[in-house]
């Protein structure tokens, strides 16, 4: 008698897609409502896509890239990536945080979840932990998961800072990474450098209780999307820091996917990571960064850039969900904000959201936390100033 066949894909994996498929149907169900009362009568605010277009900076960066007639462009570079890409980052970072990043200890990547990756495979041994604060953008449980890590769910403050005390009381001898999202999907909420602080004060405490190591990784790709108040600084809050970001928000060029893995040179062992950095990115498949866009980085005079279009649409988001009568904190950064929902299950709240007010919402307990859901005012202006009538209308069916 033969045994049964296997499925076709993993039994993991097909869990793991079934626990993410209600975004797929959220997404599904969209599309179907734009296509019956078209996209004017449908309101989207469930993607985090930039909707801004790259500067001009960077277009013209873009243009004599293009049209140059330099030979070899599109070859192979080194797995590390171009070294004038790599310097324009650090005499970013270096201005931006004060610190002292040198070229040598930046790796460019495929985006910054390329960049995620090729640190928890450098870092990570089978069973080591890393933490996860709550709520939070949920692929980070796959990212540690792709390389024997254990997720760590710890939940942030009612406020959405760090609850240092619950920090502390999950570092245990496994204990091998932090990852640090600041401004938060899917909060909004940038952490002080107070709160930073006391967070290094708290890994580097449970690095001598414990005995090894704890990484802090930073993941900063909203960190020129900052409105009201100043970024803090992880290099001054904990040494072992890794930071990670993308130039996938701020330029607007998410589809490009390039992204860079830093550590600033009074680290520990920042060679050392570095070059596990460089290998992980090659043997991850990645091999190199978008060479373009590398290329097109290094030809703009600054990689700062503003963008008071997103600041313009918070404002307009918040203006709305206040005058509708919700609950939430004013995001400081990012394009997302986290209101809470009127009763406890948030998932039905977000199915009659769409069912009813053909309105695009994210349940909270997607991310983390229930009683919440998640919205992204990276859309049209005008979908924002004509919303507000289904919003309140959604709220008012509960009071």
């Amino acid at each position: 008698m033969t045994s049964p066949a296997k499925g076709a894909i993993s039994e993991k994996l097909a869990g793991q897609l079934e626990k993410g498929s209600w975004i797929r149907k959220l997404f599904d169900e969209g599309k179907r409502l734009i296509d019956i009362y078209g996209a004017d009568e449908v309101y989207d605010f469930s993607l985090g896509n930039p909707i801004v277009e790259p500067p001009e900076a960077f277009l013209k960066a873009l243009a004599d890239t293009v049209n140059s007639g330099e030979l070899g462009k599109h070859q192979y570079i080194p797995n590390q990536g171009l070294p004038p890409a790599r310097q324009k980052v650090a005499d970013y970072l270096n201005g931006r945080y004060g610190g002292s990043v040198k070229p040598e200890h930046i790796v460019m990547t495929v985006g910054a979840g390329g960049g995620l990756n090729v640190v928890l495979k450098s870092i990570l041994n089978p069973g080591d932990e890393v933490i996860l604060l709550t709520p939070y953008f949920v692929e980070y449980d796959y990212y540690a998961d792709n390389h024997g890590g254990v997720a760590v769910h710890v939940p942030l403050a009612d406020d959405f800072s760090v609850d240092t005390e619950r920090v502390a009381g999950a570092i245990t001898e496994r204990t091998r990474a932090i990852i640090i999202n600041t401004p938060g999907n899917p909060t909004g909420t940038l952490l002080t450098q107070d709160n930073l602080n006391e967070l290094g004060k708290v890994l580097a405490e449970g690095e001598k209780k414990h005995g090894g190591l704890i990484y802090m990784v930073y993941d900063d790709p909203y960190s020129q999307l900052v409105y009201d108040a100043v970024p803090p600084n992880p290099f001054a809050a904990y040494g072992r820091t890794i930071l990670v970001s993308s130039f996938s928000k701020d330029l607007g060029i998410a589809g490009e996917r390039l992204g860079y893995v830093a550590v600033d040179a009074s680290a520990d062992d920042a060679q050392l990571l570095a070059q596990a950095f460089v290998f992980s990115n090659r043997t991850l498949g990645f091999v190199n960064a978008p060479v373009m866009m590398q290329r097109v980085i290094t030809r703009m005079d600054t990689l700062a850039v503003e963008q008071q279009e997103y600041r313009k649409r918070r404002d307009l988001m918040v203006g709305v969900l206040q005058e509708a009568g919700y609950e939430f904190t004013v995001p400081q950064g990012g394009f997302f904000i986290f209101p809470k929902t009127p009763i406890a299950d948030d998932v039905e709240f977000c199915l009659k959201a769409v069912q009813e007010h053909r309105l695009l919402i994210v349940p909270g307990s997607g991310f983390g936390r229930g009683g919440h859901f998640r919205l992204s005012y990276s859309v049209p202006i005008k979908q924002i100033e004509r919303s507000g009538k289904v919003f309140k209308a959604l709220l008012d069916s509960y009071r």
